[in-house]
Formats: structure tokens, sequence, C-alpha cells
């Protein structure tokens, strides 16, 4: 293993696969941009922040992979600091995390009605929003990547309820719809693209905050860490704009189903 796999490696892993994920969330943007759906002002105002957050993230840590390598290409020493770029980025990812979940666990509302659960979940993402925040900043004031281990705790928290709480909100999510499933092939269908996506987003948001505060505990002097806490954010983004712009998807097999069902009910071609 070469002198800066664990540390350059990672820088340049975390920012590539964050760039993958952000082209998915302009792509999903412009879509439901385009797509002119009547959502409330809030929902919008929403997704308008998270684009934000994410196009800021982004560009960030661009300019971290560029301080590193390029300004400061013959002072391997930075690699020692928790320079300001780092923290940042960790705080878009408390907040995307945030918007995403309580838009998620108000949509779990609508469904089950249990106010009990609602309040807690929404404890719960504001508490691991306020670790994750307390903790990236921890680690700007301390700067010395070598000597983070007081940290680890409050970022154990973070991750560990972030992942909580998305497991928490799959299954329910999960449970409930399936419940719903009725004898319409259309409907169906529909309910089980839901909990399709209801799973992998809940699975990679829990598995890739988990993986970011293993690589924090194991390698904390090192940048292992953003292999999945960069791109963590973005699939906080991705899970809810895929949501969104699906029901153009969903409404389009419905009607397509209608129409099957009245032309087979009316068979017109075959009059002369």
């Amino acid at each position: 293993m070469g002198a800066f796999d664990l540390t350059i490696g990672g820088l340049f892993l975390g920012c590539s696969i964050n760039l993958y994920l952000y082209g998915l969330v302009f792509n999903q943007y412009l879509t439901y941009k385009t797509s002119k759906f009547d959502d409330r002002i809030w929902l919008r105002v929403l997704v308008a922040i998270l684009f934000v957050v994410d196009t800021s993230q982004t560009a960030v840590s661009f300019y971290a992979v560029w301080y590193f390598l390029v300004e400061n290409y013959t002072n391997p020493s930075v690699l020692n600091n928790v320079v300001w770029m780092l923290p940042f980025c960790c705080v878009t990812t408390a907040i995307s995390a945030l918007g995403v979940q309580s838009f998620l666990i108000t949509r779990l509302y609508r469904f089950t009605r249990r106010f009990r659960l609602y309040i807690a979940l929404i404890v719960a993402a504001v508490v691991a929003f306020v670790c994750g925040t307390i903790a990236c900043i921890q680690c700007g004031i301390i700067f010395d990547a070598t000597k983070l281990g007081p940290v680890i705790p409050l970022a154990t928290v973070w991750t560990v309820t972030l992942a909580s709480v998305d497991i928490i909100i799959t299954v329910t999510l999960s449970k409930e719809l399936w419940r719903r499933k009725t004898g319409l092939p259309a409907t169906n269908t529909i309910i089980h693209r839901c909990i399709r996506a209801s799973i992998q987003s809940g699975l990679f948001s829990s598995v890739f905050a988990l993986a970011n505060i293993a690589g924090f505990f194991f390698w904390n002097n090192t940048y292992v860490y953003l292999i999945f806490g960069w791109p963590s954010g973005r699939i906080y983004s991705n899970s809810l704009l895929y949501t969104l712009v699906a029901r153009k998807e969903h409404a389009e097999i419905a009607n397509r189903t209608v129409e099957i069902q009245l032309t087979q009910s009316f068979p017109f071609s075959s009059y002369p």
C-alpha cells in the first residue's frame, strides 16, 4: 500500500463517487422542474434548498481536492490538518439528511397516522442533525487530524441515529405499502416500485452512514471516511427526488392500464 492511499486515495474516491451521484441529482432535479408538478410551496423550497446544498458541497469538495493535490502538492504535512472544506461538507450532509428524513417521516405519518412514531422519528432526526453539526464543528476546531479521538462518540451517535431512522422508515413504510396491495395489476405494480425504491434508498443511506463512522473510527487520522461521508448527502437527495419524479411514471402506468381495460371492454377495432 502506498504512502498516500488512505489519505489522497480516500479524498479522490470520495470526490469521484460524490460527483457521480451529483450528476444523478442534477438530472432528477431538471426532470422535476420540467415536469410541472403542482406541489406545495414548502416542498418546492425544500427541493431547491437541497439542490443548492448539493451543488455547493460538490464545488467545495472539488476545491478540497485541488487544495491538497495542487496548491499543497509539495507540502504533504497539510494532510494532517482538518481544513475548513472537510467540516463544511460534513455539515451539508447533516442538512440534507434532516431535510429528506423530515419529508419521509411526514409521508410515513400520512400513511400510518401513528403520532407517537412520528414525534419519535422527528426528534431522532433532529438529534442526529445536532450531533452531526457539532461533531463537524469540533473537527474544524481541533484542526489536527491525528487528534480527532474525542469527536468519535458524537460522530457515532450521529451516524447510528441516521441509520436507525432510515431503517425504521424503510421497514414501516414497506409494511404499510404491502398492506395496501389490491387485486389491480397497475396498483400492485406501483406499490412494488414504491417498496423497492424505499428499500434501496434506506439500504444505501444506512450502509454509507455506518461505513462512514467505521472509517472514522478505525482510520480517524486518514481520509478513508470521506469515501462514504462525502456522497452520503447526495444519496438522501437522490432518494427524495426519485420519490417525487416517479409520480409521473406511476401516473402513466395507471393511465395505460385504464386504456387497456377500456379497449378490452369496448373493442372498437373489431367494428368495420
